[in-house]
């Protein structure tokens, strides 16, 4: 299993020889994987969970942590299942569930905050959707985020995969999104600028200078009891490996 004074040695090492901090990667895949730690490296995140007046689940009982329904191991031991069902409890700012991670830094002890003008960051994530809410079929699976709002949202709505900022789509990435297809989307932000990249073309380039930036990843459903969707109706989203890397 993962070693902590490993991994934290060397991170320092990068920073030391090459300026990067890299993690959030991907961790031993087996189909005898029992926890979302074995799949994805959680060091550098928390969690947080449609129940319970959206709880967070911080470093390190996120390590041992798994729940059946929504953030557990696929059947097939490849890959962490992120749900939110529509009938959630909600974060103060949001009227829609998240079972969602969030960066962190100094082993999960510090809340991530970096600029999209300074380095370079990037986050990587290969996924699949496998479940939409009924009546609002509308979900985000990544996003960049702020100390006050989303800057941008990896957004599908119905078939539309996109990206979103300000409200307005800034670029699709598939018109014609199946569940249940594995893709992968790798975002990056340096220069004041943000990439966002589809099975390796890009798709975006869009000016947006921000400080207190964030990276998150998971299922952040957009619809509630209130749009006519059930208390069961959900997004779901299946994530087989994710990766966040820091260039000073």
């Amino acid at each position: 299993m993962k070693s902590r004074s490993l991994k934290k040695a060397l991170a320092l090492f990068m920073v030391l020889a090459l300026g990067t901090v890299s993690y959030g990667g991907t961790a031993k895949v087996s189909a005898a994987a029992t926890l979302p730690s074995d799949i994805l490296d959680l060091t550098n995140w928390k969690l947080t969970l449609p129940i319970n007046d959206a709880e967070e689940i911080t470093q390190p009982e996120l390590d041992s942590y798994s729940n059946d329904k929504y953030f557990c191991v696929n059947s097939t031991g490849t890959a962490v299942t992120f749900a939110a069902p529509c009938g959630g409890d909600t974060t103060e700012h949001s009227d829609y569930p998240r079972c969602e991670l969030r960066e962190m830094t100094d082993e999960g002890t510090s809340e991530a905050s970096w600029s999209t003008t300074s380095g370079t960051h990037t986050m990587v994530i290969e996924q699949k959707v496998m479940e939409l809410p009924v009546v609002k079929p509308h979900v985000v699976v990544g996003q960049i985020h702020d100390s006050s709002d989303d800057v941008i949202m990896i957004r599908l709505e119905d078939e539309k995969l996109f990206v979103e900022a300000d409200g307005d789509n800034i670029g699709t990435l598939d018109s014609d999104y199946s569940l249940g297809t594995k893709f992968t989307v790798k975002i990056v932000a340096e220069d004041g600028y943000i990439k966002v990249y589809y099975n390796g073309s890009k798709k975006v380039t869009y000016h947006k200078e921000k400080s207190g930036c964030y990276f998150k990843a998971g299922m952040y459903t957009q619809s509630n009891t209130s749009k006519g969707d059930s208390a069961d109706a959900e997004g779901r989203v299946q994530i087989y490996s994710l990766t966040v890397t820091h260039t000073s």
